[in-house]
């Protein structure tokens, strides 16, 4: 392959200088978080020292926290890095243009929607398997050892290989429904997709809603109704007192896979289900649960799934209209190496500006994740105060928050700007706090 990049090309300085800025920001952060875990990992935080509930947090389990979070830290840095030279080497030694010759030898230049989809699905196959190959020794090493080493993962190798299978089918079954549907609309509207395709993704998402709980999720895991019993009865009169109606509350065997605990709504309209960890239900109190699914069904009855589609669906139309037009910039794909392309034929290819558009994205998306978190922060300690005033006992969810944070081995004192930037929940110490001065 021969170096194709134009250094000098506006489109290549931004992914140029957004990956490296993106690269910088996330690595001194991580920094100075692991630099004020060496400094307060091993002291418990005066918040929490009149606590009853905090005493699970001894010496021996700061320690342990820090440690874990440490090794997560020395985990990250090489993958980061070695994601890094990859993202540079498949740009500068034309690794895209190079596949996307050798594909229009095979199934000639996109002309038809057989021919456009043959080269968009290959092409999108093709450029994955780099950073795929890449993965697998990091995802491995963080399964095996850092999460084996403390206790989490009950993966065995065999497990692990039939769920990437899994993943991996689904992902090319998917790819392809998606890259076909686009292909129609990349060749019959070639100045509308963006609009169209926006609508198609939308409804996909939702129909995905529907599908995942009941199709995909137990390809996976198994879902088995939580039995009859003094918590179901408890979280049966939560969810009748709080008029949510669901398709039925589930318990899930995630010990089977990992020793991490948590608890999630999934579904969408009548096929809306609450799943349990089998973790958390030998974890946490019944009256604990109450507190966490009050959380939950907080989320949902104060509109806050409702709220962030009334912000995402219009900026999935603008998101999609500002990579067609940058499809449509002939320099877009001259700057990456795709010498074929001219403005003559850069309506048939606008699956690769599409893909070059995504990538620019992509090297700034991290810049702009802290507005996300801000209003996602907002909207948990909206919940918190939503289930401490329909559960009427705010020492459950504190309780449960400790003890949840105390299986997870999560660090309680990051820095500021850490959470500021990363977090999209508040931290335990914000959260109680919070809790605290709720009557």
């Amino acid at each position: 392959m021969n170096i194709a990049i134009n250094f000098s090309n506006p489109f290549v300085l931004i992914f140029l200088i957004g990956t490296i800025a993106s690269f910088l920001i996330h690595h001194f952060l991580e920094f100075i978080d692991y630099k004020a875990r060496k400094k307060n990992g091993g002291t418990l935080p005066k918040e929490l020292q009149e606590i009853p509930a905090a005493n699970v947090f001894d010496q021996e389990k700061l320690k342990k926290i820090s440690e874990y979070e440490n090794a997560k830290y020395f985990a990250w840095i090489p993958s980061s890095v070695c994601n890094l030279v990859l993202d540079f080497a498949l740009i500068i030694f034309g690794f895209y243009p190079f596949i996307f010759d050798k594909i229009c030898l095979i199934s000639g230049f996109p002309s038809s929607i057989g021919s456009c989809f043959v080269c968009f699905f290959l092409f999108m196959i093709i450029s994955s398997i780099p950073g795929e190959i890449l993965s697998i020794p990091f995802s491995l090493y963080r399964e095996f050892v850092v999460e084996k080493r403390f206790g989490f993962s009950k993966m065995t190798f065999k497990l692990w290989i039939i769920d990437y299978l899994k993943e991996g089918i689904l992902s090319i079954i998917l790819s392809a429904l998606l890259t076909i549907v686009a292909s129609i609309f990349f060749v019959k509207c070639p100045s509308s997709w963006w609009f169209i395709l926006a609508a198609v993704l939308i409804c996909f998402t939702f129909i995905m809603q529907i599908i995942y709980p009941k199709f995909i999720a137990p390809l996976f895991n198994k879902f088995s109704p939580l039995e009859e019993g003094e918590l179901k009865d408890k979280l049966s009169d939560l969810l009748q007192k709080t008029g949510f109606v669901s398709d039925g509350i589930f318990i899930m065997d995630a010990s089977k896979r990992s020793g991490h605990s948590n608890a999630y709504f999934t579904g969408f309209g009548k096929s809306k289900r609450i799943v349990l960890f089998d973790t958390l239900t030998k974890t946490l109190t019944a009256d604990e649960l109450v507190a966490v699914l009050g959380h939950e069904l907080g989320h949902f009855k104060l509109k806050h799934i409702l709220k962030r589609l009334i912000f995402t669906i219009p900026l999935e139309f603008v998101l999609l209209f500002a990579l067609y037009k940058l499809a449509q910039f002939t320099d877009l794909y001259t700057g990456f190496g795709f010498a074929n392309i001219t403005a003559q034929n850069v309506s048939s290819v606008q699956f690769i500006g599409l893909f070059l558009a995504i990538l620019i994205y992509g090297s700034i998306s991290e810049i702009i994740s802290p507005i996300t978190n801000i209003f996602s922060r907002k909207d948990e300690y909206a919940a918190d105060k939503f289930s401490v005033e329909h559960c009427n006992n705010k020492e459950d969810l504190i309780s449960a928050l400790i003890k949840l944070n105390s299986d997870n081995l999560s660090e309680l004192l990051p820095p500021k700007l850490y959470v500021f930037w990363n977090f999209s929940h508040p931290t335990l110490i914000e959260r109680i706090a919070a809790l605290k001065k709720i009557k």
